[in-house]
């Protein structure tokens, strides 16, 4: 999880700012701020600036903006840990000591005036419809006091408290849907899940030996067993894994197309039998081209197009798909089902 750089505005001592409490509540009145939780604020231009991922961020590290923050867990401790999902998640979730308190939070009102925030919302160069962005709302999670990391965010002058990555981990993959949690172990076996977290695969396998809950364990272990290092992306991942729910036959990954012993191309996905191949398109190298590689997107497209003729003269089809395609599994079906993908026997 990456969290921006952003200036919190809060009544509270150690963030005493230029304006009163009454200031705060009027300017959250006006839509000039946005009420992150109860007495915490931010500048609605910060608020909608930034993408979805900023957004829960933001709204992770309000938790210690007016005093120590409970524990993280779940899906937020591991994007706290570095982890990247499939999805931002619908809730921030940490724990609890007190079983009363245990539950989600109704969503609180961020906007407190609603027709100014979407004015500036309008202005904004990430404004993808015109609904304004929701807020995130809590989840509590009952945990007896224990061990915690802390996640220094010097940038904000604010720190983390997180479940250690162990018990996270058990704690959390087999609680995903099959395709979320796959996105998660193939990051974890082929060790880019980022610098503060390395586990092998025989450590995960330990973690899940070690479960107690029989159900939790069955489905953690069979994650395990069809996570696969050799995936490279969180879009490869969740392609593959939904490629299995919906019975279609596995393919091979990062499969080298060859002519006369020329290496011709690498593709994502390959299905040798039908001799078809398959590429997911993140659209991230096209829409940030220009900062990855120095080309103009029309370049990378044209490269593309050039690339995939080439694959196709040496005697292979292929079959793309983009994250809309996976949002919608039945169109995702009838994509792989027109290439010719073969269910499995």
């Amino acid at each position: 999880m990456k969290f921006p750089r952003v200036t919190f505005l809060s009544s509270a001592a150690e963030y005493r700012t230029a304006r009163t409490p009454r200031q705060l509540s009027q300017d959250y009145a006006a839509g000039r701020l946005v009420r992150l939780r109860r007495g915490v604020y931010l500048e609605a231009e910060e608020w909608l600036s930034g993408t979805g991922a900023d957004r829960y961020a933001i709204t992770t590290a309000s938790l210690a903006v007016s005093g120590k923050a409970p524990v993280l867990c779940r899906e937020t401790a591991l994007m706290a840990w570095g982890i990247e999902l499939a999805r931002i998640p619908t809730h921030v979730r940490y724990r609890t000591a007190r079983r009363p308190e245990v539950g989600a939070i109704p969503p609180r009102r961020i906007y407190g005036n609603e027709a100014a925030a979407r004015e500036t919302w309008l202005k904004s160069p990430r404004k993808a419809s015109g609904a304004l962005p929701t807020g995130f709302p809590d989840a509590k999670h009952h945990w007896e006091p224990g061990s915690s990391t802390e996640l220094l965010l010097p940038h904000l002058g604010l720190t983390l408290p997180l479940e250690p990555f162990d018990a996270v981990f058990a704690d959390t993959l087999h609680r995903l849907p099959f395709t979320e949690a796959v996105v998660i172990a193939d990051a974890l076996v082929a060790g880019r899940a980022g610098p503060k977290v390395r586990r092998t695969r025989e450590q995960l396998q330990s973690l899940c030996d070690a479960m107690t809950n029989a159900s939790a364990r069955a489905r953690t272990a069979f994650v395990l067993s069809f996570a696969d290092g050799a995936s490279e992306s969180v879009g490869e991942s969740f392609s593959r894994a939904l490629m299995w729910k919906l019975g279609f036959e596995m393919p091979e990954l990062q499969f080298w197309v060859t002519r006369d012993g020329r290496r011709i191309a690498r593709v994502d996905y390959v299905w040798p039998r039908i001799r078809l191949t398959g590429e997911f398109d993140g659209l991230v190298k096209y829409l940030r081209s220009q900062e990855l590689s120095g080309k103009a997107a029309a370049e990378v497209v044209v490269e593309e197009k050039r690339r995939e003729d080439e694959v196709r003269a040496c005697g292979y089809g292929m079959v793309r798909w983009v994250w809309a395609d996976l949002l919608e599994p039945e169109r995702f079906a009838a994509i792989l089902h027109r290439a010719g993908v073969p269910h499995r026997q």
